[in-house]
């Protein structure tokens, strides 16, 4: 059996582009978002628009991709769940592709798997440029046989795809990438702006730092680093939504150290700074955002 039907339950920042290469991959698209404005777009690309997250089950894969562990619950074994629509002696692969807490994913697998379908946790990393791309890594979770069969589907949305191993895994290995990221988000900011107030801009230090101790997935590309500042900071509302999504994912960091007995001082001070991010970031980050007056299109 092959996969012919997808559904999305989430079609946000990070849902949308991926969803829409799904779509241009030639599978059967079915998207679910309780924000009616963010649908219009694939109704209008021929996509199934469906009116409950119930109404995914009957997809081969149903993709999650939301922001809280509150939306998670709702969505998979609430009272309008996918749980609540699986048609008898149907076995959909339910990916949650959301960075959550471990027993999350366990929790909400037992009346999955229950009631017939497969559960794997798939987070994702790459940010909205490389969703837009193609070009994510995807850590999975699960079971082996459930790799093989999402295999082709994670291809049109993922560059690099990581078996992590049991149910769970990926969120672990998702988690503790977070949070060095999320470190590197804040700290090249403010590099880049303690570089060009000394007269080196991003697009001179970022090929020096690529190949010294502080490369990171910022500093790869200057252009590439730029964008995704730009993406981060399109809006008040896209950044401020992006601080809750980073901050969130750190405390989850915060209680697998606590639940292993660990004290992260410097990972809970970080925490800490991103639970009272102002507007001078989002202006920071906005403005590393910009592209230089000289910059073109790459030879």
């Amino acid at each position: 059996m092959s996969i012919k039907k997808v559904a999305f339950i989430g079609v946000g920042s990070m849902g949308a582009p991926m969803a829409m290469r799904v779509k241009d991959a030639g599978y059967q698209l079915v998207v679910y978002d309780r924000n009616p404005e963010l649908l219009d777009r694939f109704r209008n690309a021929g996509a199934s628009i469906a009116t409950s997250a119930a109404e995914c089950a009957a997809a081969d894969v149903v993709i999650v991709l939301v922001a809280n562990d509150e939306q998670i619950f709702d969505v998979t074994i609430g009272s309008e769940g996918i749980l609540q629509g699986i048609p008898p002696g149907h076995s959909p692969v339910v990916c949650i592709m959301c960075t959550t807490h471990p027993e999350t994913i366990t929790h909400v697998a037992g009346p999955l798997v229950a009631a017939g379908a497969r559960v794997m946790d798939a987070p994702i990393s790459g940010g909205i440029v490389g969703a837009q791309k193609g070009t994510l890594t995807i850590l999975m979770g699960g079971k082996r046989e459930d790799f093989a069969f999402v295999n082709p589907l994670m291809r049109v949305m993922g560059k690099d795809l990581f078996e992590c191993g049991d149910l769970g895994s990926a969120e672990v290995v998702k988690v503790a990438n977070n949070a060095i990221c999320i470190a590197v988000q804040f700290l090249t900011a403010e590099v880049i702006d303690l570089a060009e107030r000394q007269g080196m801009s991003f697009e001179k230090l970022a090929p020096i730092l690529n190949v010294s101790s502080g490369r990171n997935f910022l500093t790869v590309d200057a252009e590439e680093g730029r964008l995704q500042y730009a993406a981060w900071a399109r809006s008040s509302d896209a950044f401020n939504s992006l601080m809750k999504i980073l901050a969130k994912d750190l405390h989850i960091a915060e209680k697998l150290a606590a639940s292993a007995n660990l004290e992260l001082s410097l990972l809970s001070r970080i925490a800490s700074y991103a639970d009272h991010v102002d507007s001078n970031i989002f202006e920071q980050w906005k403005r590393h955002g910009k592209l230089p007056q000289s910059s073109g299109p790459k030879a």
